[in-house]
């Protein structure tokens, strides 16, 4: 994302000083320079620079001055978009990453040579935890760890699995028995539920 960015505005440190505080929301001199391992004078300069534009507002924190994004600059809707899509872009270069070919049968109704766990996780998440085979469950859980598993599956109430798949995650990754009972239960509430 600096590479593009830095071709938009001129210098790697004005795009590293954008980039840092669009996914940090706030930084001072110092901390941003290591981040993106460029000078401390040519950082503080920037900073200097878009705060005197008005992109940034400061105040000190201590012993340190602290930059956020200005979000009344009549720019500063425009700037976050282009910093995002710089962002996303990148992200859609890096889409490389294929399944392995063992996981064709699971997804029997998507162009299998076409999905990527990076542009595709919701999906093969979903569908691994659902149809997938012990290997293939297990080939997420080492990609994603347990932690963030038990996050997904509570972040989105089990949707999709059955009651035994359920429970068996309840046991396995410590989710508490009456969370999971309260999804069954609004499950079975909404109309498709009833069938």
């Amino acid at each position: 994302m600096i590479s593009d960015l830095h071709a938009i505005f001129g210098s790697v440190s004005s795009a590293g000083v954008l980039a840092f505080l669009a996914a940090y929301q706030r930084g001072y001199a110092s901390e941003i320079a290591r981040y993106i391992d460029v000078d401390l004078f040519a950082i503080q300069k920037q900073l200097e620079k878009f705060e005197g534009e008005g992109f940034l507002v400061s105040r000190i924190e201590g012993r340190k001055r602290v930059y956020t994004f200005n979000t009344e600059h009549p720019l500063h809707k425009e700037l976050i978009s282009l910093i995002e899509k710089a962002a996303s872009l990148r992200t859609k270069e890096k889409k490389a990453t294929p399944l392995p070919q063992s996981f064709r049968v699971f997804f029997w109704d998507y162009h299998f040579d076409q999905l990527t766990w990076e542009g595709d996780r919701e999906l093969v998440m979903r569908r691994l935890l659902t149809h997938g085979s012990w290997e293939a469950v297990t080939w997420l859980r080492r990609k994603i760890g347990d932690s963030e598993l038990r996050k997904w599956l509570i972040a989105h109430q089990g949707r999709g699995l059955s009651l035994r798949q359920l429970r068996f995650w309840s046991l396995v990754l410590a989710i508490p028995n009456r969370q999971v009972s309260a999804w069954m239960l609004s499950r079975q509430a909404e109309p498709w539920g009833q069938r």
